[in-house]
């Protein structure tokens, strides 16, 4: 398990709803979610907890950037920089990722409930899952 991995373990084993979120500062797609998904996330959810995994930026943090775009989130940097395309591939958690953004809800110590693993999601089918994540079932 690698430092981040560890820190976002840590983070989705407290008690709650957990959204970790994996994006890459240069994807279009990562950026088009940033103002209708995750800003004013925490007004929004405030059970929820959201941590921005950041991939391929060469090992650099982007807090500026999630700030600058009203997003108040932990971030956690993955080290290593932009693969080929055909190499855009990697696990997390033990989870593929195998397209950015991707977006996993986790509940009851870590458990994953919910994975959107295939690109951009609406603020709807974030919420539907978080609300149903924090559900007793």
């Amino acid at each position: 398990m690698t430092d981040a991995e560890r820190t976002v373990s840590e983070a989705i084993s407290r008690e709650g709803v957990h959204v970790v979120h994996v994006w890459a500062p240069w994807c279009d797609n990562s950026l088009n979610e940033h103002g209708p998904v995750w800003q004013g996330f925490a007004a929004r959810h405030p059970d929820a907890s959201l941590t921005f995994v950041t991939v391929w930026n060469e090992g650099e943090a982007r807090a500026d950037r999630l700030g600058a775009d009203g997003i108040d989130a932990a971030e956690v940097v993955v080290p290593g920089p932009k693969p080929e395309k055909a190499d855009r591939r990697m696990t997390f958690l033990g989870l593929p990722v195998t397209w950015i953004p991707t977006t996993w809800v986790f509940n009851r110590g870590g458990l994953l409930a919910y994975a959107f693993n295939y690109g951009e999601l609406s603020a709807d089918e974030l919420a539907r899952a978080i609300e149903a994540a924090g559900k007793d079932w």
